[in-house]
């Protein structure tokens, strides 16, 4: 099982075998339990979204890249999130929106989506305002710096995407594509 994994991969509709091959000679790639959802290790990030956006892998269909990945229960994933997220208050500047995403696979029955975006959100828009001293901006559709929590049954992984990032990579898609 990866403990350290660096990207999040969505393949097509009931091809995940196939994702898994093409995949093998650029990192290390393994089912995460959840149909055409693959969790990976890449050694360079930017090189793996530059052969995705290039469509190298013919049966990928988004990519997330994963900054902070570790193990949560329900019990504690809020109070996980809250600590976790505080590294990126010194990537939102003045001028920035930011905005928060979770997409959840598992846990249903334990928390919402809604929950963990409102619970961590407001305790990081709390934080830039205490810390930076100033009221933060917040873009909800399409953000300058972006914090993305994807929970994959007992796994969690933080990205912090840019619009620069998401506007190169065009892999890089959240579930209601803000760009």
């Amino acid at each position: 099982m990866l403990e350290n994994w660096n990207v999040l991969v969505i393949g097509d509709k009931n091809i995940e075998g196939e994702l898994l091959e093409e995949l093998e000679e650029d990192g290390e790639f393994e089912r995460s339990g959840f149909r055409d959802v693959l969790i990976g290790s890449v050694e360079d990030i930017v090189e793996f979204l530059e052969d995705a956006e290039n469509e190298k892998y013919l049966h990928l269909n988004r990519v997330i890249p994963i900054d902070d990945a570790f193990f949560v229960s329900p019990e504690n994933l809020i109070e996980m999130l809250k600590r976790r997220i505080e590294r990126y208050i010194d990537e939102i500047e003045p001028e920035d929106t930011f905005g928060f995403w979770v997409e959840r696979r598992g846990m249903k029955e334990d928390i919402s989506s809604q929950e963990v975006e409102r619970e961590v959100g407001g305790y990081f828009y709390d934080l830039v305002e205490k810390i930076l001293g100033r009221k933060p901006k917040v873009n909800l559709k399409n953000p300058d710096k972006l914090i993305a929590i994807e929970i994959v049954g007992n796994r969690c992984g933080i990205g912090f995407i840019t619009k620069e990032m998401r506007e190169k990579h065009s892999v890089i898609r959240l579930t209601y594509s803000p760009s």
